[in-house]
């Protein structure tokens, strides 16, 4: 597929990454020339300089001839504006990345006229991926599949944790609790386990399981959190505006600390919220505000620096469920060093929309992707299939008979709405919905995954 990217900030990035992997003909465009030099070199795509809002530019980009045109500049105007004139160009599909939440509603009314296929907003992306997160306090993230019957936890393996030590097999055989642990990373490195690998203190862990047992399975070890009651908020940021939202329907009591006074007086007109006007990174204002008792505390201003310092008072104090904030993607491995656990990002829900939408565009094709999740440090992709026709090899077979290509594991099966955690007898049918794990990254149809 012939893509043009407009934008190289950390969104634009982290789409040529992705995209150029798996063998997407990528042209990349930016005012900086430094920014062009250093993507084009590194991922082996041609670069232009310039402005994206500048015909002559969108043509030396070859916008005219995309399959997909994405503009995440950091203007939302820039972005809406040279997605309409890709379009007129001659682009197939166009993404614009849109922040003001004073553009969304108008956006969404003129898409057609604008030439939109898609608009996504990363604040409020997020801010789903937040509310998602508050759900299952236990999970350092949360993904959902085939319409929330599956879901995929991501936890970290403590040291008492019962799960130190035993294979997968004796685990599962214990507990008697419908689960699969699909992947593993230690050290860094990803893992898709065979029943006989032995979980280790530090692992992470990505768990299937239907909707009702994941908590069964929190319970068994030893990890269960109460549901959120309440949240004390770092930072009157823009995601912090449209997860306070979120979770007014849910009756979630928040308390959003911020130096900004105008700030402060929207969340408190706006919502039924606690707007304290304080230096939020001081350690008596966080105490003051109930750090101690509430049962989540979000770090999510504009400054990664101070939200990974006052995560780890929280997480220092004992605060239940700790989430933090980050932009800058080179902060993600340290930040994990020091043992924040629970860490999102704007950016990186962004780039995994749209990855999910040109994946999406494949469907159209004839791919059976349904849904597309990068899990794991963004090392390892969950994706869900939806079975089209009887597949040789595939199709009416045991799982234990199944050659797959290595690198591969399936999570998890609904057939005729029933969740299957998959067994050696287990089957796919025709119809059916299937969860793949993979560390190969280049996906693209449910065939692929044989050997």
């Amino acid at each position: 597929m012939k893509i043009t990217i407009a934008g190289l900030g950390g969104v634009g990035t982290s789409l040529c990454a992705t995209l150029a992997e798996h063998g997407h003909d990528i042209t990349v465009v930016d005012i900086e020339s430094a920014n062009v030099q250093a993507v084009a070199n590194i991922y082996d795509v041609y670069g232009v300089e310039g402005h994206a809002g500048n015909a002559s530019v969108l043509k030396k980009a070859n916008a005219d001839k995309a399959d997909l045109f994405i503009a995440v500049t950091s203007s939302d105007e820039i972005n809406i504006l040279a997605c309409s004139a890709a379009k007129k160009l001659g682009a197939k599909h166009t993404v614009a990345r849109v922040r003001n939440p004073e553009y969304s509603e108008l956006v969404s009314i003129m898409k057609n006229e604008l030439g939109l296929a898609l608009t996504i907003n990363p604040e409020l992306a997020l801010a789903k991926e937040l509310s998602r997160m508050l759900r299952y306090p236990s999970a350092t993230k949360m993904e959902f599949f085939s319409k929330g019957r599956i879901e995929l936890a991501e936890m970290i393996v403590g040291e008492d944790s019962p799960m130190c030590g035993v294979t997968l097999n004796d685990l599962r055989s214990r507990l008697n609790i419908r689960f699969l642990v699909c992947a593993v990373l230690r050290d860094g490195v990803p893992h898709i386990p065979s029943g006989f690998f032995k979980i280790e203190a530090g692992d992470i862990i990505s768990v299937t399981a239907p909707d009702r047992e994941i908590v069964k399975l929190f319970k068994a070890l030893g990890i269960y959190k109460h549901p959120v009651r309440n949240i004390l908020v770092f930072g009157a940021s823009r995601t912090a505006y449209y997860l306070v939202s979120l979770l007014a329907s849910n009756k979630i009591e928040a308390t959003v600390i911020d130096k900004n006074k105008e700030l402060c007086k929207e969340f408190a007109e706006q919502f039924d919220c606690n707007a304290v006007c304080d230096d939020g990174s001081r350690h008596e204002v966080l105490l003051e505000n109930g750090l101690k008792t509430t049962d989540s505390f979000l770090a999510l201003s504009d400054i990664d620096e101070e939200n990974a310092v006052v995560s780890m008072f929280a997480k220092s104090v004992g605060t239940p469920k700790v989430i933090t904030a980050i932009s800058n993607s080179a902060y993600f491995d340290l930040f994990k060093n020091v043992g924040i656990d629970s860490i999102v990002s704007a950016k990186f829900t962004t780039a995994e929309a749209i990855t999910h939408y040109i994946k999406s565009m494949a469907n159209i094709k004839g791919s059976e992707i349904e849904s597309l999740h990068r899990i794991m440090d963004d090392k390892v992709e969950a994706l869900e299939f939806v079975i089209k026709e009887e597949i040789h090899g595939l199709t009416d077979i045991p799982l234990k008979s199944l050659v797959l290509k290595s690198g591969i594991l399936i999570a998890a099966i609904v057939h005729n709405d029933k969740v299957i955690i998959p067994g050696g007898n287990d089957v796919i049918s025709n119809g059916d919905t299937v969860i793949v794990v993979t560390t190969q990254g280049q996906i693209e149809g449910i065939k692929e995954i044989i050997k």
